[in-house]
């Protein structure tokens, strides 16, 4: 009976006096009986507890690799919201810049064609090709 309420404990997560490792071993130490009780004397528990433990694993791998491609998609989102967030600021970046360039061009054509202004701009002449000449 104790080796039946040790496995039970060992197989629910919640030990009381071994490692919680779902072992023969760890099954004997959990009954607080000696090893040889549970390996020669009760083989029908010995198997019938690796049997338990073989489904549980089998059920958390299982459990694991259905819940891989959603921790994979998170990880992807993650990624993805960072990558964002840097284009994001780039794009406030060049805003700021094209907006002190304009700033910056506005007052030079101002400049250019005040009538205080000591250097007069050559005008531009396109040739047949399209293309700017001086």
């Amino acid at each position: 009976m104790a080796i039946l309420e040790a496995a039970d404990r060992l197989l629910s997560g919640t030990p009381q006096r071994s490692t919680g490792n779902l072992s023969t071993v760890q099954l004997a130490v959990e009954a607080d009986v000696k090893y040889w009780v549970v390996a020669q004397k009760h083989p029908d528990l010995r198997d019938h507890f690796q049997q338990l433990v073989l489904h549980a694993r089998r059920t958390a791998a299982e459990f694991r690799d259905n819940h891989e491609p959603f921790t994979r998609l998170q990880r992807d989102h993650l990624a993805l919201k960072k990558h964002c967030t840097g284009l994001e600021e780039l794009v406030r970046t060049y805003a700021q810049v094209i907006n002190e360039l304009t700033l910056e061009n506005k007052a030079l054509r101002e400049a250019a064609f005040s009538s205080s202004a000591t250097v007069t701009p050559l005008g531009r002449r396109v040739s047949d090709t399209g293309d700017l000449r001086c």
